[in-house]
């Protein structure tokens, strides 16, 4: 196969806007979701029963929404709400990242059977210590082996925050044939 301009447009709506300067606005409009409107139709269009005053409703919005340190791909949002699922906000909090992945595994088996994972991390005020951010998603992929090469998708970004501790918040889909 030849590696043409869709591998590095690919590679390149994964990453950080700051990363995508030579691909245009036209582009980078076109992956990722912008206006807190746009993101609540499209949950409304791919999910028309999750009622706008749900948990769930509303940590998707926040997940795609302005203030993410990593912007979230509009398929990610497609892939999460397929049918035959139901969805779940867990929310957890410690001292570290890794302690919120910790939590989330030890108190939380059902995340085990999940076939798909959004979450965010929140930072505590100050600068993000990405290295403890990738030691926590290193745990999570380790804890979390059982079923994750069958997750769609497994996506996760960060946002800051003026609180003292850190947390997360997963949305979790579940599958609701099981």
């Amino acid at each position: 196969m030849r590696e043409g301009p869709q591998l590095g447009v690919a590679k390149a709506a994964r990453a950080p806007p700051c990363t995508l300067p030579i691909l245009g606005r036209r582009l980078e409009s076109y992956y990722f979701l912008h206006m807190p409107e746009e993101i609540t139709s499209q949950i409304k269009r791919l999910a028309p029963l999750i009622e706008e005053d749900s948990d769930v409703f509303r940590e998707l919005s926040t997940f795609f929404g302005e203030g993410a340190k990593i912007e979230m791909h509009r398929d990610d949002l497609s892939k999460f709400l397929q049918d035959n699922r139901t969805f779940e906000v867990v929310r957890v909090s410690g001292k570290s990242y890794k302690d919120c992945v910790y939590e989330l595994v030890d108190n939380y088996p059902e995340m085990m059977d999940a076939i798909g994972m959004l979450r965010y991390y929140k930072a505590p005020a100050g600068k993000i210590k990405w290295e403890e951010v990738e030691a926590a998603e290193i745990a999570m992929g380790n804890e979390l082996t059982t079923n994750a090469y069958g997750w769609a998708p497994d996506a996760w970004t960060i946002f800051e925050s003026s609180e003292t501790e850190h947390s997360l918040v997963a949305i979790v889909a579940l599958d609701s044939l099981l």
